[in-house]
C-alpha cells in the first residue's frame, strides 16, 4: 500500500472516538491493490471495534475511502470480507511467529511460539475477537477458529521442520495441533493465577509438558 493512502487509511480510524460518526475521505484513486489494503485495513479496525453482528459495511467503505460498490465488487458480502480480513490478520500473526523462532532448535522453537502465539491473541484486538470472544462471528460463519488452527498447524508445524523436527509428518502436525488448542483453551478459560500467564511461565510451562512431544 502506498505511504500516503496507509496515513490516510490510519487518519481516518483514529477519527472515530466516543459516538460512531462517519468522515468520507475524498475518493480513494489508487491502484486496485492499494484499493484492497486500505479495505481490508479498514474492516479490520470495525470488526475489531463494534464485532461482526455491529460491524457496518458503509463504514468501512467511506473509512476506507472507496464507494459501496467498489466494495462489493471485491467482496460481495460481509463473509466474505470476514474471511479476507481473518487471513491477512492471520498472516501478519504468523510472520512475526516465524520471524520470532528463526534459528532456534525444533523444541526451543515450539516452547517460543507458544508463548508467542499465545502473546498475539491476547494484544491484538482483532485477533482476540476472532479466536477468543466475539461469539457473533458463529452467526456469520461456524469455521472461523476451525480455520484458524488447521492453518496455524500447518505453518508453525512447517516452521518447525524448517528449525530440525524430524518426527513424522502427521505425528508432528497432530502435535501441534493440540498445542494449538490448548492455547485457546488456556486464553480463553485463564488460570485463576494470574501469574500463570506472564510470559515466562509461559515459556517454562511449555519447555516442562509440551516440548518433550516435538523430536
Amino acid at each position: 500500500m502506498s505511504d500516503n493512502l496507509v496515513k490516510e487509511t490510519v487518519k481516518s480510524v483514529g477519527q472515530r472516538k466516543g459516538a460512531r460518526t462517519s468522515t468520507r475521505k475524498v475518493r480513494n484513486t489508487a491502484s486496485p491493490a492499494d484499493q484492497e489494503a486500505a479495505i481490508l485495513a479498514a474492516a479490520a479496525s470495525e470488526f475489531a471495534e463494534v464485532g461482526v453482528r455491529r460491524a457496518n459495511i458503509d463504514e468501512v467503505a467511506a473509512r476506507a475511502g472507496v464507494s459501496r460498490s467498489t466494495l462489493y465488487r471485491r467482496f460481495p458480502n460481509k463473509e466474505a470480507l470476514l474471511y479476507a480480513v481473518a487471513n491477512d490478520a492471520y498472516e501478519r500473526g504468523m510472520q512475526k511467529l516465524e520471524a520470532s523462532v528463526k534459528g532456534m532448535g525444533p523444541k526451543e522453537a515450539l516452547v517460543e511460539a507458544f508463548a508467542v502465539g499465545a502473546e498475539l491473541v491476547m494484544s491484538d484486538p482483532l485477533l482476540s475477537r476472532l479466536v477468543l470472544t466475539d461469539s457473533e462471528i458463529k452467526s456469520v460463519t461456524a469455521k472461523m477458529t476451525s480455520l484458524f488452527i488447521d492453518m496455524v498447524t500447518d505453518r508453525v508445524a512447517a516452521t518447525l521442520r524448517e528449525e530440525g523436527a524430524q518426527m513424522p509428518v502427521e505425528d508432528l502436525l497432530e502435535a501441534v495441533e493440540i498445542h494449538m488448542r490448548l492455547v485457546i483453551s488456556l486464553l480463553e478459560t485463564p488460570p485463576s493465577d494470574p501469574a500463570r500467564t506472564e510470559p515466562q511461565r509461559v515459556r517454562d510451562f511449555a519447555a516442562k509438558f509440551l516440548a518433550p512431544m516435538i523430536w
